[in-house]
């Protein structure tokens, strides 16, 4: 799955995780990075627009879940950086969450069976973890592509970022804030379960931070992309509870 949302921006992954490329005249971010087989898309991707690994400048992960560390591994070892969070370094390392025992009473429905089929298909449970990162922390504007700035915002995991590119009013909001539950199949804005979450209320309070940027377009790590703006998403997100 390759779909240009908006222009210079793709989606990559699956019917049930993003990870997205921007594209500069300058080189491509990749924010977050899909499932480890989705390295596949990205050579396609890059085909497409007549650019090779060489014009990718980093990745930027808002989180360290399996689902979004998928390809880092192999960007850097093309040396490429990647950048993450400081608390969720150790994640993206190798040291993973278990999974809550909640989720398993989820899987009973059609589209967690589904979620569950393409997570295994596409590398989920053997994922190839990132050796060096480098850090980001809140306010930074990275030195990348597209300029994006981080905004900190922690609940879904200690070090859960966003990624602003305020110049053109898109935010990325990693697992913050998603347009779809993979387990639930819930397809509007919403937090994920409160098992899934390290801290549920923080997370709620995070939407605050989401909300306060304005931002025209959302991009989040499950669901489809949301053009109401971040603020009616938040909205939408804060009653949604699970």
């Amino acid at each position: 799955m390759t779909e240009e949302v908006t222009p210079g921006v793709f989606r990559l992954g699956n019917r049930t995780v993003n990870w997205w490329v921007v594209a500069t005249s300058d080189g491509l971010t990749v924010v977050d990075a899909g499932l480890r087989r989705h390295f596949a898309q990205l050579e396609r991707l890059l085909e497409h627009l007549g650019r090779s690994l060489t014009d990718v400048e980093a990745v930027v992960l808002t989180h360290a879940d399996v689902d979004h560390i998928g390809v880092a591994e192999d960007l850097r070892r093309h040396g490429v950086p990647v950048f993450i969070h400081e608390f969720d370094s150790p994640g993206a390392r190798g040291k993973m969450r278990a999974l809550p025992k909640e989720a398993l009473l989820s899987f009973w429905r059609p589209q967690a069976m589904v979620a569950t089929f393409e997570y295994a298909r596409d590398g989920a449970l053997r994922p190839r973890f990132v050796k060096e990162t480098s850090a980001i922390s809140d306010g930074d504007i990275l030195p990348v592509p597209g300029s994006p700035r981080v905004l900190h915002v922690p609940g879904h995991s200690r070090g859960s970022c966003a990624l602003f590119l305020e110049e053109r009013s898109i935010l990325f909001t990693g697992d913050a804030l998603v347009t779809g539950d993979p387990l639930s199949g819930k397809r509007e804005p919403t937090l994920l379960p409160k098992y899934d979450n390290v801290d549920h209320e923080q997370a709620l309070r995070s939407l605050d931070t989401l909300s306060a940027t304005g931002a025209d377009l959302v991009l989040p790590g499950h669901g489809l992309p949301w053009e109401a703006g971040v603020a009616a998403a938040a909205s939408l997100a804060s009653v949604a509870l699970v």
